[in-house]
């Protein structure tokens, strides 16, 4: 007989929104953790309290956050759910999976090391506190009992100077890639028209800026073509910062080509990328793996984005790719270098419709990626920590 499905309490960060007009990447892969599940029942999701129904009616559990003042916000959810543990004996869970908090992790496993602590991890630790020294990863990997990645390139940077021989039998056992994925749900291909959406929050590091300079130097001379840019600093609507104010100085120059939309639900966006003849993903950190990369490949677009991180496990020989890893984002020279990149990987879709339609065959008829699958090896990774 097969092992029970462990009863499993899923923690988001206090800064997860998880509704369907505020859902950040975390929110949504999440969502779909629990929707496509074979055991949704065994599945409840906490995270702060908000103000409209959960995405996708997940089980959803909202605690507020306790005394921010003394714990900080992270420390503060995280206290909030042990003292809901202390008032709530008869639910205990067998497993708690904590999304994208090393820290959390750490002093979750130490609080209960009566049960199954898994870390789910969406970002690189190395950037994140809990995780930044050797020592500290180490500990994680003895201590937790699985620690999960939406991409190899996480992974591979988790492990990559921890003392392989001491941990090689843990690091077999306990890490796992889970990419991320969607599942499409249009049977009949969309019509394209000419357009180009630009969608991610409007932060440095997502090259928004670089990529509407180089659109601006382009597109005048494609004058039926249209630039469509959405997001913004956060998953809600807001006063424009100094960086969305660049954004939109960048584009005065095809001010009648272009519409600035700020942030939009969901469901909206993707009218846009279902539209779009092609899409742009210009990430210029180490992006693990950006849901929107899925999205362009879902809605069958020319996906045109940069070799950064995670990205080109999705997107290879499905998009055009622009190698910048090699180039210096903080230096004005190399920045230069990436606009004038952009600006003719671009220039060579626009002027060769062709090439535009390859790759939009390619989006759409070849994307392997369900995130039913997703779920299943999700699920399956819970027994195991059971077990």
């Amino acid at each position: 007989m097969p092992p029970a499905y462990p009863k499993t309490d899923i923690l988001l960060a206090y800064k997860e929104v998880m509704t369907q007009e505020n859902a950040g990447a975390v929110s949504k892969v999440v969502a779909n953790l629990w929707k496509y599940s074979g055991h949704r029942d065994a599945l409840t999701v906490f995270g702060v309290p908000i103000s409209d129904a959960p995405l996708d009616n997940v089980n959803f559990h909202p605690l507020p956050i306790r005394m921010p003042w003394l714990y900080g916000k992270n420390r503060g959810f995280l206290k909030a759910y042990l003292a809901h543990l202390k008032n709530h004996p008869l639910r205990t869970p067998e497993l708690v999976e904590i999304h994208s908090r090393c820290h959390l992790a750490r002093e979750m496993k130490i609080a209960r090391p009566d049960l199954a602590v898994s870390l789910y991890m969406h970002n690189d630790a190395r950037m994140m506190r809990g995780g930044k020294t050797i020592k500290e990863r180490v500990w994680l990997i003895e201590n937790l009992d699985a620690i999960l990645f939406v991409s190899d390139y996480l992974k591979q940077a988790f492990i990559r100077d921890l003392p392989a021989d001491r941990l090689a039998s843990d690091i077999s056992a306990k890490c796992h890639v889970i990419g991320n994925e969607l599942t499409r749900s249009a049977k009949k291909r969309p019509i394209k028209k000419k357009t180009i959406i630009l969608a991610g929050r409007m932060v440095a590091e997502k090259g928004i800026l670089e990529a509407c300079q180089a659109a601006a130097r382009i597109l005048p001379d494609f004058p039926d073509w249209h630039l469509h840019i959405v997001g913004g600093r956060h998953f809600q609507k807001s006063a424009l910062s100094a960086y969305e104010q660049s954004v939109q100085d960048a584009l005065l120059a095809i001010r009648n080509q272009s519409t600035r939309h700020g942030f939009m639900k969901g469901a909206d966006l993707a009218i846009l990328q279902a539209e779009a003849s092609i899409a742009l993903v210009p990430s210029l950190w180490d992006d693990p793996a950006p849901l929107a990369v899925l999205e362009a490949l879902l809605h069958g677009c020319a996906l045109l984005t940069t070799d950064k991180g995670g990205i080109p496990e999705t997107a290879t020989g499905r998009a055009e790719i622009a190698a910048i890893d090699h180039l210096d984002i903080a230096s004005d020279r190399d920045r230069e270098k990436i606009i004038d990149i952009f600006a003719q990987k671009l220039q060579e879709l626009l002027a060769h419709p062709e090439a535009v339609r390859q790759l939009q065959d390619k989006a759409w008829h070849d994307f392997p990626y369900d995130a039913r699958n997703m779920a299943v090896n999700a699920d399956k990774y819970r027994l195991c920590v059971k077990s």
